[in-house]
């Protein structure tokens, strides 16, 4: 643990033990850190879970998975907040070590494999700051606080600080006491009364007591008043520790044109091959830091889905969520989390923005921050890859749905239906952008309002590609085509071997990757310029090609000269890996939470 925390290890007491001005801090930031306030529209918990949903009557009250809202305190400053649902230990697993290690030695693992939890993270947008969770357990005491981290002192309740009985209606009481931080060291205790609010809302007040588990002295005194709505969690909080109220109120976050999005540039970062001859292999290290438990390894699997934003942050998918790392040097440290809602599909970085695609069959865009900015709802699930298109972007969903959408405040520009399926992303050349359907057919629409500018049927046709104003196409088997993008024209065919995965389009070379290897291009004859057996991954800087496969990568000219080739340690057993490029380095992410950083 850093120098700084205050939190003891079990069976130890606190070097330090913190005063009542410190404490009464951190549990005032847990205080604004776990309100939140969610949208009443969307699925219901049921919906994500097999199990009827626990906590008795209080669990009406939670928000569901994936809902966002804008938090105000009473001095101005505001925070976004996300809800979180999972059931099992995994909202646990992705907390610091320190944090919940003591909670897997006391709790049967059988009740935590089937816990129902809530998370609720929390970012600030005024100052800088680290996001706050909070997790909550749903039983048959209703709902209770099992960890707060991110703040200078964490929390850690055991048993969990019941915050809504499970018998929730006005009249209802409770009393509760245990451990506030792991070792035992801080103790509490509580109790609360229910009354009626407005509109089918609850008003819970309690009174909360810190102690010094040895002594019996009272650290700090918290009054709660919070009211509850059905659907909608914490909607009003007002807790006092005695230095003063603080309160906060809040909203549900708009789909779009939250207000939050600035200036934010999706504009790529572009990749850097020139120095590929100096790069080395070294492990990369996954962390959770916390200020008050410590670093601890990341403690969940990646799902072989993410993207690298425009200041190096890796956003991965893991759990059916995101987690962000900043990397510095070999470690990457995670920086925040966010739950868009159902499954992850899809995660994309343009420049500064990230979006996210779900099971829920929305487009989600989050900043650097990990600050939801909007959610643009699809008639279909987007499994393609969106665009960037100067300020604005272009993403089509699997039932042929093609918007044009700005990017800051994720109002549509325009949007048209194709009216046939289209799985793989856009390419942007010319004025237009062009999309191929699942039958083959290439067609071209304006970018400026969406209005048809050509279709070509290409017989086998399963993808398209552009760059320095050159399109091409690439077939499921065997083919690769380079098409006039005025008019979809065919230019000129080539043959390569195997089944289709990727295509990359420079000024000099047409790069198609199939199962069996690579095969360039030249952009002005067609003729077969070079192959390589790589068929793992593909990326360019408009001069150089990287390719990558289970061993490692290379990095070819155009002419096929090889200028770089590293060898990185074979995954284990069971284990996928995907490749992140960014600026002069490529990140290598392993599904089992370990990683390669390839970098001069």
């Amino acid at each position: 643990m850093p120098d700084t925390t205050t939190v003891a290890g079990p069976g130890e007491r606190p070097a330090d033990r913190p005063r009542p001005t410190r404490l009464r801090r951190a549990v005032a930031s847990i205080a604004v850190g776990g309100l939140v306030v969610v949208g009443t529209a969307g699925l219901a918990f049921a919906d994500l879970a097999p199990t009827a949903p626990a906590g008795g009557a209080a669990a009406r009250f939670v928000p569901p998975d994936g809902y966002a809202a804008l938090a105000t305190a009473g001095d101005g400053s505001r925070t976004i907040h996300e809800s979180a649902r999972d059931t099992g230990p995994s909202l646990l697993l992705e907390e610091p070590a320190g944090a919940v290690a003591h909670l897997f030695s006391e709790i049967p693992f059988d009740v935590l494999g089937s816990a129902q939890l809530w998370r609720d993270m929390s970012t600030p947008l005024d100052t800088p700051g680290v996001p706050l969770s909070s997790i909550y357990l749903l039983d048959d005491s209703g709902v209770s606080l099992l960890t707060a981290t991110g703040a200078e002192l964490g929390f850690s309740y055991l048993p969990g600080l019941v915050v809504l009985p499970a018998d929730a209606a006005p009249g209802a009481s409770w009393t509760g006491e245990g451990s506030a931080i792991p070792g035992g060291a801080i103790g509490y205790t509580t109790a609360g009364e229910v009354a009626a609010g407005d509109h089918g809302c609850l008003v819970t007040t309690t009174d909360t007591r810190y102690l010094d588990a040895a002594t019996g002295e009272e650290l700090l005194q918290v009054v709660d008043t919070a009211t509850w709505c059905p659907g909608r969690g914490v909607v009003a909080d007002r807790a006092d520790s005695g230095s003063g109220p603080i309160t906060v109120e809040s909203r549900p976050l708009p789909d779009v044109d939250t207000g939050l999005g600035g200036d934010v540039d999706p504009e790529p970062v572009p990749l850097e091959l020139a120095d590929a001859a100096d790069w080395t292999v070294r492990p990369l290290a996954f962390q959770r830091s916390d200020p008050a438990f410590g670093d601890s390894p990341r403690g969940t699997p990646f799902e072989g889905i993410g993207a690298t934003t425009a200041d190096g942050s890796l956003v991965l998918a893991a759990t059916g969520r995101l987690t962000a790392f900043r990397v510095d040097g070999a470690t990457a440290t995670q920086a925040w989390g966010a739950a868009p809602g159902g499954d992850v599909l899809q995660v994309a970085a343009l420049g500064e923005l990230v979006l996210v695609s779900t099971s829920e069959r929305r487009l989600v865009a989050y900043d650097q921050r990990g600050v939801r900015l909007w959610n643009q709802r699809f008639p279909d699930v987007v499994l393609a890859r969106p665009e960037a298109v100067g300020a604005d972007l272009v993403a089509v969903s699997l039932d042929g749905t093609l918007r044009r959408i700005d990017a800051a405040t994720g109002e549509t520009v325009w949007s048209i239906a194709l009216r046939t399926d289209v799985a793989q992303a856009p390419a942007v050349v010319g004025g237009t952008v062009v999309v191929v359907d699942r039958g083959s057919t290439v067609i071209a629409r304006s970018l400026e309002d969406g209005s048809a500018v050509w279709r070509t049927e290409l017989e086998g046709a399963s993808r398209v590609a552009a760059g320095e104003g050159i399109l091409a196409a690439q077939g499921t088997t065997t083919d690769v085509w380079r098409l006039d993008p005025a008019d979809g024209a065919i230019i000129w065919h080539g043959e390569r071997p195997g089944a289709a995965r990727l295509l990359l389009v420079t000024a000099e070379l047409v790069v198609a990757q199939s199962d069996e290897g690579t095969t360039a291009f030249a952009t002005g004859s067609g003729a077969r310029r070079w192959t390589d057996a790589a068929a793992g991954g593909l990326a360019g800087d408009g001069t150089r090609i990287l390719l990558t496969d289970a061993q490692g990568l290379r990095v070819r000219d155009a002419a096929g000269e090889l200028e770089a080739q590293l060898e990185v340690p074979v995954a284990g057993a069971g284990t996928t890996r995907f490749h992140l490029p960014w600026g002069d380095a490529v990140r290598v992410i392993n599904s089992d939470g370990t990683g390669w950083l390839v970098a001069p």
